[in-house]
């Protein structure tokens, strides 16, 4: 499901650096956007975070972030 979400609980966002990807940890009430998420099993997937492409996992989207209504 596309869209924004906003964390309800600190987690983990993997941001590339130098060739290699680097854990940070995305605040709570980040709201970040999704152009298609596939939301089955535990998958890394690319999200729009403060103008910036990150990945997370679609499970820590799930269970820590929460669906922003839009309009």
């Amino acid at each position: 499901m596309s869209g924004k979400y906003r964390i309800k609980s600190p987690t983990i966002a993997l941001f590339r650096e130098n060739g290699r990807h680097v854990p940070r940890t995305v605040p709570e009430g980040t709201v970040v956007e999704t152009s298609s998420l596939a939301f089955d099993g535990n998958k890394l997937v690319e999200v729009m975070w403060d103008g910036r492409k990150v990945r997370m996992f679609s499970q820590d989207i799930l269970s820590r972030g929460e669906r922003v209504q839009e309009g």
